[in-house]
């Protein structure tokens, strides 16, 4: 608009520091949910530039690392979306008229010149979008609704005033960067019912803003919505993902963008697809999902308690006796239990011989948790030294193999232990978490000091910093995170002579806090494009313990949770922490 002569105003959230400067370009900052934020902003515009004639509304936040069905939208997501699209709107379209008002007013009531407002709506609002409901839903509200309103009242403000609604399909904008590269997405949401093939560019949709902006091209045509998306048919409905494993053994599929719920079983092949959508994103996403089998063990270690009773034992049986079996079972029933690491203590697998071999002929990894959950805090390091030794000698007799990997029992990891894990052989620890999302080489450095504060000592004696880890040797252990808010047990197991127990934690509020985890460091890994995992993707740990996860009210969300992960489609794999860390180490200069 600056190139056609017109005075403009930008306004966002941020600061607007990508845009090249010129004289008839101003930029305000703020929060256009808020009304005080934005009747300052459009004061300041004013202010700068003189009476305002045309508003486009361009509000709409929307986050594409979710899909929600209607009955799972958090509230949370529902209002922020409404605050800024709908509110946000509402506001600024509000704050605008007042100050062609008061333009008016100052210039004896002769009305301002081309007086028009444009709403960015979209073409969710038209067809609806599943998963979508909060975006699709208020946008229909603004272009439909909220547009078709104004246009009725604002004539009372100034007799040619008018206001129309853009309603875009998708957009090539840095807001949906990565979105579709995924060129099977880009067949689905853009291209197989788009009759021009293609999605527009963010001038498509300026150019027919500009349009009805103008009381020249568009000045008899008011209270209407504009769809700028390529002819667009309508939006798939059924994925292939939720149909094909509906389908008979005998069926024979190639591919198909589109497939209607009427075909749930099909006889003949379905149409082939271009075969540039057959290759998958580079990025690759684990789900290094593990298990913790403490059982009774974890009573007698860092559990150890003189209050603890048969009750408190039970629940270790039925961890073996009843746990086990259950979690089994489900990830036999999602295709995955050859990609789990259960990491047993040596006392597990001695007291509970055959739950331990289910789990080997699951094809499972077995891994080391210590032999009674003891804590590295509880031994001296010739007690450590025999334990290590005790368990890579029953988990060898249990498989038939040296284990690779450590977990230690409440995390409590000390130099002495690595030093032993290193003697042995072990290619991974998973107990510490100096990041969050990624492998890295478990750092060595000398143990850190508590730092003494007795009046006596000056206090140059301390103030110094951590010495740097040494580089990564041939011996060196990856390490795989871990993690406290990714695990069941802490907020969902009732221990009565724990200080910190709790238990009686809805198991709905930790999978939302275990999917809020996956969707920020999904969003995340694909803006990083981090050289860590292949392609810029993540790890994502998750650590069950059976007498947890395999009671009856919380087995139900863990079922929910590996379907919610095996939706994220082909970028997501479930791999077993060996696989991962062998993987990882393999592509290390070292």
């Amino acid at each position: 608009m600056p190139g056609q002569g017109c005075k403009v105003t930008a306004h966002d959230i941020r600061s607007i520091t990508n845009i090249q400067p010129n004289p008839k370009l101003f930029t305000v900052t703020g929060d256009i949910s808020s009304e005080s934020s934005i009747q300052q902003c459009i004061a300041e515009a004013k202010s700068h530039h003189g009476p305002i004639n045309i508003l486009v509304a361009n509000a709409g936040i929307t986050d594409e690392s979710n899909s929600y069905s209607i009955w799972e939208i958090p509230l949370s997501l529902w209002q922020k979306t409404y605050n800024t699209n709908i509110q946000g709107t509402f506001l600024t379209i509000k704050h605008f008229l007042l100050s062609a008002q008061e333009s008016q007013a100052a210039n004896g009531g002769e009305e301002l010149e081309n007086l028009a407002i444009v709403v960015t709506g979209s073409e969710t609002g038209k067809f609806g979008q599943a998963g979508h409901t909060e975006y699709a839903s208020g946008k229909a509200g603004l272009q439909y609704g909220l547009v078709r309103g104004v246009k009725n009242e604002i004539v009372r403000l100034n007799s040619k005033a008018r206001i129309n609604a853009v309603a875009p399909g998708w957009v090539d904008t840095p807001l949906i960067e990565g979105r579709l590269d995924d060129p099977a997405e880009l067949w689905t949401e853009a291209q197989a019912t788009v009759p021009l093939r293609k999605i527009a560019q963010p001038e498509d949709v300026a150019r027919t803003m500009c349009f009805l902006a103008s009381h020249r091209a568009a000045g008899h045509i008011t209270g209407e919505c504009i769809s700028v998306d390529g002819g667009m048919e309508g939006r798939v409905v059924w994925k292939a993902d939720e149909v094909l494993p509906a389908m008979t053994p005998s069926t024979s599929v190639t591919s198909s963008p589109v497939i209607s719920k009427s075909l749930p079983r099909v006889s003949q092949p379905l149409p082939n697809i271009p075969k540039s959508i057959a290759t998958p994103r580079a990025r690759k996403i684990q789900i290094l999902l593990s298990v913790d089998f403490d059982a009774v063990s974890g009573f007698l270690g860092t559990g150890a308690s003189p209050a603890n009773n048969m009750a408190d034992y039970s629940t270790g049986y039925f961890s073996g006796q009843v746990g086990v079996p259950r979690l089994l079972k489900l990830f036999k029933k999602h295709g995955i239990a050859n990609k789990v690491t259960w990491f047993i203590p040596g006392h597990s697998m001695e007291t509970f011989p055959a739950q331990s071999q289910m789990v080997v002929e699951s094809g499972a990894e077995i891994a080391c948790h210590g032999y009674a959950h003891e804590g590295s805090s509880q031994m001296s390091e010739m007690q450590e030294t025999e334990v290590v030794k005790r368990c890579v000698e029953l988990c060898t007799q249990l498989t038939g193999k040296k284990p690779r990997g450590w977990r230690a029992p409440l995390y409590q990891l000390r130099e002495h232990t690595v030093t032993l894990l290193e003697e042995h052989g072990f290619l991974y620890d998973s107990s510490l978490t100096h990041h969050d999302s990624q492998p890295y080489f478990l750092p060595s450095h000398p143990a850190i000091r508590p730092i003494d504060f007795s009046p006596q000592n000056s206090a140059e004696t301390w103030m110094r910093p951590l010495p740097p880890s040494t580089p990564p040797t041939s011996r060196t252990l990856v390490e795989l995170p871990a993690n406290w808010y990714m695990e069941d047990m802490t907020p969902l197991q009732y221990f009565p002579n724990a200080p910190n127990s709790q238990g009686y934690v809805g198991v709905g509020s930790i999978m939302e806090m275990w999917k809020a985890r996956f969707e920020y460091l999904y969003g995340e890994s694909d803006d990083e494009r981090s050289e860590s995992q292949e392609g810029g993707g993540f790890v994502f740990p998750l650590v069950l313990h059976p007498d947890t996860s395999g009671m009856a009210h919380v087995i139900g969300m863990v079922d929910k949770m590996i379907s919610y992960l095996q939706g994220w489609g082909s970028e997501i794999e479930f791999v077993r922490y060996e696989d991962c860390a062998r993987e990882w180490r393999g592509r290390q200069k070292i």
